[in-house]
């Protein structure tokens, strides 16, 4: 390689820890017997929104420049990384400057005597899952109270996922133990031929919902009854699944 060449290799890596998105440094242990013994070689604008440390504090060391530090758990764990040689998460917590932030660290060894940090922003993330986790319990509440009888089944082996009280009461069935895990055909649903219900998920792979289909079937004393269906196919990480909504006529 070229003398040339690898002064552009060099600008373009410095260039990158300094532009890159995700917060980043470097240190150096200086003393074995010390792991707060740290000594700040490198550390990126970006790192500095989620750390103590200031871009003034290049160069200083831990146990001498920041006693907070010093005395936590923190040195210990880099120096652990450095021994093992293998890459640790070290956890999440709010950014020094912005709290609002949410950041996750991850430690990893540079031999023969660094270690070096990665921060990054997971405050979007945390955001998208918190909303995800209130849609969930949203749903969940009005599934439960609906006053129509709702049951989810898997698409192609018939399987009960889940289904309201509304539903079990509507199967005469004292809890949702007894009709979890088991198929349409236990309680009398599309038993008049296979065929029926093929042709219905056919239908339903092409239209995705279908607002009314009328059926019969058995309740847990053996009582026939009749109800009309508005069915929702949807999939879930590749597997089809049928939201099926019941009122007894």
């Amino acid at each position: 390689m070229s003398p040339h060449r690898f002064v552009d290799i060099t600008q373009l890596a410095e260039e990158f820890f300094e532009l890159a998105p995700i917060g980043m440094a470097m240190l150096r242990l200086e003393d074995p017997a010390n792991p707060a013994s740290l000594r700040i070689i490198g550390l990126n604008p970006a790192a500095q929104g989620a750390s103590d440390v200031a871009a003034v504090g290049v160069g200083e060391r831990i146990d001498e420049d920041y006693p907070a530090i010093a005395n936590t758990p923190f040195p210990a764990l880099l120096a652990e990384v450095m021994r093992s040689g293998v890459a640790k998460n070290l956890g999440e917590g709010p950014g020094k400057y912005d709290p609002t932030r949410l950041f996750t660290v991850t430690a990893f060894p540079i031999p023969p005597d660094c270690v070096g940090l990665l921060f990054e922003d997971i405050t979007e993330r945390r955001k998208q899952q918190r909303r995800a986790h209130e849609s969930e319990v949203r749903y969940r509440k009005i599934f439960e109270a609906s006053t129509a009888a709702i049951c989810i089944f898997d698409a192609n082996g018939g399987t009960f996922i889940d289904a309201n009280p509304r539903f079990i009461e509507l199967l005469g069935l004292g809890g949702a133990s007894q009709l979890l895990g088991k198929k349409l055909d236990a309680f009398g649903f599309w038993t008049e031929g296979r065929e029926e219900y093929t042709a219905l998920l056919a239908r339903l792979r092409v239209e995705h919902s279908i607002r009314e289909v009328f059926l019969t079937f058995r309740t847990f004393g053996g009582q026939v009854r009749r109800a009309v269906v508005a069915l929702e196919l949807f999939e879930v990480e590749g597997a089809e699944y049928i939201l099926g909504i019941f009122w007894r006529v």
